[in-house]
């Protein structure tokens, strides 16, 4: 009779531990609700950057990006970095010249005239009175709460070169189209990566054998903002 009531009773032990878990699990749940509540209420600047931190982390970003398609493998990027701006000896066009972060190879990418200033003024540190395109551009990212991820230059088609700027905003990647000139202006500004694919450094990028030779093939006189200073 003893081993009869005891099993009768088992069940009812049971019964009890399943409820006193669910009352915990609902009372944390109540208090996670609470805090929240408080949280939106007394502190929604807290509660958005908390919010948009879990959104931006590292963990989070690599979650997302699993999902969505790379069309330009990072394997076959290049980066590179602003060296100068200039004139080419042969045309006196406007160039802007990339040089390979971790090699020996240039690209130069032939811009125009405004190009010229808006990139020209960040190498030489010239405060300007009013923002110019790309200073807008940065400013209006930024007060979106996005940020530049990189630019990269894609394509090189009839000697015109295409790029892209991409955007990470609202926890989306995006990427824009742009000209080459406009991204890389935009790039320095915030000090975001330029790269440039395998293909197009093969098909257009220049190896000087010395710092003679760069300056006579690729370009004969530095350009500066002062020169552009009414445009």
């Amino acid at each position: 009779m003893d081993q009869i009531n005891d099993i009768g009773e088992l069940p009812k032990k049971k019964d009890i531990k399943m409820l006193t878990k669910a009352k915990w699990c609902l009372l944390g749940c109540l208090i996670v609700v609470v805090i929240l509540v408080i949280c939106s209420v007394f502190l929604p600047g807290e509660l958005t950057n908390v919010v948009r931190w879990l959104g931006d982390n590292s963990i989070a970003s690599g979650m997302r990006s699993l999902g969505g398609q790379q069309d330009i493998n990072k394997d076959n990027l290049v980066e590179m970095v602003v060296e100068t701006v200039g004139v080419t000896r042969a045309t006196s066009q406007p160039v802007v010249l990339l040089k390979q972060k971790n090699g020996e190879r240039y690209l130069p990418v032939w811009i125009g005239l405004v190009e010229v200033n808006a990139i020209s003024v960040v190498l030489e540190g010239v405060e300007m009175p009013r923002p110019l395109t790309p200073d807008l551009l940065c400013d209006i990212v930024d007060k979106l709460g996005g940020n530049v991820e990189h630019v990269v230059i894609t394509e090189l088609k009839d000697s015109i070169f295409y790029a892209r700027v991409v955007l990470h905003t609202n926890w989306v990647r995006i990427a824009v189209d742009s000209r080459p000139s406009d991204a890389i202006a935009i790039a320095i500004r915030v000090k975001a990566p330029i790269y440039v694919t395998q293909e197009v450094l093969d098909k257009a990028g220049v190896t000087p054998d010395n710092k003679t030779e760069k300056q006579n093939t690729v370009y004969h006189r530095k350009l500066t903002p002062q020169l552009f200073s009414l445009i």
